[in-house]
């Protein structure tokens, strides 16, 4: 597949998405689904829908095509690799290279990120239990669950990290604060211990790196994140029985805290934080049917318009592309407007090997050459690929019915042979 095509295709799932998230960050909104562990599966599962587009639409089955064919004779003379007029830097290509450096540039952040944390950690201080307010103690049993209490001089509010050995790092004047408080706040960072919550944090940055160019897909992730805050709120305040208190250890959080700017790694959020006190204080219980009809009935919407999406913005060489057609009645074959000469492979002429390939591809509608494949090999590989490297540069008016843009099936035969001379 040529970089043309490549960037169609980003562009096409661009849209898919964009339609995708639109309707399904709106839906909630308006149906006022406020359950935080329904609200987080459908987040996430909105996410996973959406990298999977791509991947849904390239395993459909492909539909049988009729074709045209040319040919082409490639001489064994002396010929030189003529330049490729297109050149390296066209506006396909460009688009390619600049998304794949911003999402070379967010993971190298990411990388960095990481490295800052583990520096932080071995620059903590392991807290004592002389520290801590009895109440701790009886949590931590409550949860079920050990880190590494850690005290650090580089954050303002707490920072839970690490998978086979998790640490909470805090901040110098946690000891300070009332025992409530440092009850409530120890419980929130341990559940998301229990939870393993920082390896879907890290798989959510990685997407964000790699998607750093959709906003929609950045809206997606930060609801994801407050999501999982309030999930946690929710059982923090269950396990340590008084939602008045732990509303106190949120309010002394925010009183001590900005957020905590590692590169890559945004741990704290003051909106986050206003949203989830909001949840707390007017959380309204929904029933367990209501919730099931609500996300059975965004998950039908979504179908619908992830359909459509596919329909409207197809991505090339998929089923739900339009179905190349047979050159023939009303349909007019397209024309090579750009061609590029194969050159006979260097070993070959040198060992004088001849040979017949047949190569099969799809002209699209701006005529570019989509997914040429070997139909019959010559059977030396080097003039099977000659001829792949040749035909993937031609540039074609694209074939036409009833005025209308079309795709079609094209057969080409490059037969290699040697001068007599």
């Amino acid at each position: 597949m040529n970089a043309s095509s490549l960037a169609a295709d980003l562009i096409a799932w661009s849209l898919q998405s964009a339609l995708l998230l639109g309707l399904g960050l709106l839906l909630p909104v308006l149906f006022r689904l406020r359950e935080p562990r329904a609200c987080l599966a459908y987040a996430q599962g909105l996410l996973l829908a959406v990298l999977l587009l791509p991947v849904l639409q390239i395993l459909q089955p492909q539909t049988g095509m009729a074709a045209f064919a040319g040919e082409v004779t490639v001489a064994g003379g002396w010929l030189g690799q003529l330049p490729d007029t297109e050149g390296p830097w066209s506006l396909p290509r460009l688009l390619l290279l600049a998304v794949g450096l911003g999402a070379a540039l967010r993971l190298a952040w990411l990388g960095f990120g990481l490295i800052v944390l583990h520096a932080w950690r071995r620059g903590a201080r392991p807290m004592e239990l002389m520290e801590l307010a009895p109440e701790v103690a009886e949590v931590v049993g409550k949860v079920g669950v050990r880190a590494c209490l850690l005290v650090s001089p580089r954050v303002e509010s707490p920072v839970t990290f690490g998978w086979r050995r998790p640490a909470v790092l805090v901040p110098e004047g946690f000891p300070d604060l009332p025992a409530e408080a440092q009850r409530g706040i120890v419980c929130h960072e341990l559940l998301h211990v229990r939870r393993r919550d920082w390896l879907f944090a890290l798989w959510e940055e990685g997407v964000r790196a790699l998607l750093w160019f959709h906003p929609a897909v950045w809206m997606l992730l930060s609801r994801i994140a407050l999501h999982r805050e309030q999930v946690v709120d929710r059982e923090a305040v269950r396990l340590t029985g008084s939602r008045r208190a732990y509303l106190e250890a949120l309010r002394a959080v925010a009183f001590h805290s900005r957020q905590i700017a590692v590169p890559g790694l945004p741990f704290f959020h003051r909106g986050h934080l206003r949203e989830r006190v909001v949840q707390l204080c007017k959380e309204v219980p929904m029933s367990r049917s209501r919730v099931v009809t609500l996300v059975s009935s965004f998950a039908g919407l979504l179908a619908v318009a992830a359909v459509l999406g596919i329909f409207a913005f197809p991505m090339s060489g998929t089923a739900w592309a339009a179905e190349p057609l047979k050159v023939e009645g009303d349909v007019q074959r397209p024309q090579a407007i750009h061609t590029v000469p194969t050159v006979y492979p260097a070993e070959a002429r040198k060992d004088r090997i001849e040979g017949t390939t047949i190569v099969k591809a799809v002209i699209d509608e701006q005529g570019e050459v989509q997914d040429p494949v070997i139909e019959k090999s010559s059977g030396t590989p080097s003039l099977d690929q000659a001829a792949i490297d040749a035909v993937s540069q031609w540039k074609f008016k694209p074939a036409t019915l009833h005025g209308e843009k079309v795709a079609v099936e094209y057969h080409l035969t490059f037969n290699f042979t040697l001068d007599e001379k």
